[in-house]
């Protein structure tokens, strides 16, 4: 028996109501449901089934990819059980995380469904340790740079700090950043992290943008790429259930269009992804949970058309 047989549990739901076997799946859903050091707005625990209960009410059909991902299988493998203590969630996740990687060996996108962002630190450590040239993009409105918050350098407002001290800062690019303190400013600057605030972003308009994203992935050699998209990173008003909301954020048309247009344009394969911080406690009408699901359809979307062009598409039977 495997970490991964040992605690991931299955629940009643599944993402977009329809089970399928991993080993016929295109994609893997792994829900992480852990918010033990959330600062502003707890909830994100509950997350992952709020995002699988959004997936089996929207359609599947994306516009970029022109796919109908309904079409294909998708496997939910259930959430991690885990410890309280971050350093013990962490340990957990990462070797859950690492197992499911070397199983399923990069043919099928794995996608994280949080909790908060700590649980990143873990989930990319893992795809580092099998895939050891993996570049980071992270869309957040957050740094995250911090040293230690509350005394924690584990918090969810370390993660990045934490992973640039151990990979290093040239795999790695911010998107939509428009949150951090002076120090963190300096810290990025000084560690030579790319990044685009939000502001700067609808100063140079998206082309440029995509553009200097897609120069950084070929400048760091980037053949494959993990996303980590924190909800807050979209402007409160499309997304107002996160734990830290920011104004002045991206609309998920940017998003969408920065992420499809930078991976497709340069050719590197996205392998794994997570989404974190939605918060449904604090989440109207639940608007947050559908547009995670929403983008969860899309990074799917994106390796489907990725990876099959032309190509047999293990599809779901009709």
């Amino acid at each position: 028996m495997g970490l991964a047989d040992l605690y991931l549990t299955r629940g009643s739901m599944v993402f977009g109501g329809v089970e399928a076997k991993p080993e016929d799946s295109i994609a893997l859903i792994v829900g992480i449901p852990y918010d033990a050091t959330s600062s502003f707005r707890p909830g994100s625990r509950f997350a992952p089934q709020a995002i699988r209960n959004a997936a089996t009410n929207i359609e599947f059909y994306s516009l970029r990819a022109m796919i109908d991902v309904d079409d294909y299988r998708i496997g939910d493998l259930g959430d991690i059980y885990l410890p309280l203590n971050p350093r013990d969630a962490l340990r957990r996740i990462e070797d859950v995380a690492y197992e499911l990687a070397e199983q399923y060996s990069g043919d099928k996108l794995l996608v994280f469904l949080g909790g908060e962002h700590t649980i990143t630190i873990a989930t990319f450590g893992a795809i580092k340790r099998k895939y050891s040239d993996t570049c980071f993009l992270v869309f957040d409105a957050h740094f995250d740079l911090r040293n230690q918050y509350m005394e924690d350098p584990f918090s969810h407002a370390c993660v990045l700090r934490r992973i640039v001290e151990k990979y290093g800062s040239d795999k790695v690019f911010v998107v939509g950043v428009r949150a951090f303190t002076r120090e963190e400013i300096e810290y990025a600057n000084s560690a030579g992290i790319r990044y685009l605030t939000s502001h700067s972003i609808r100063l140079l308009g998206l082309r440029e943008a995509i553009d200097r994203i897609k120069r950084w992935l070929r400048t760091a050699e980037c053949s494959t790429v993990y996303v980590s998209i924190d909800m807050d990173v979209f402007d409160p008003a499309y997304a107002p259930g996160v734990g830290n909301p920011e104004p002045e954020g991206l609309e998920p048309w940017q998003v969408f269009d920065i992420l499809f247009k930078s991976i497709k344009e340069s050719n590197a394969k996205i392998i794994a992804a997570d989404i974190v911080e939605v918060s449904p406690p604090h989440d109207c009408s639940g608007i947050t949970s559908i547009l995670a699901a929403r983008t969860a359809v899309e990074l799917i979307a994106l390796h489907i058309s990725s990876k099959h062009v032309g190509g047999d598409k293990p599809r779901r039977d009709i």
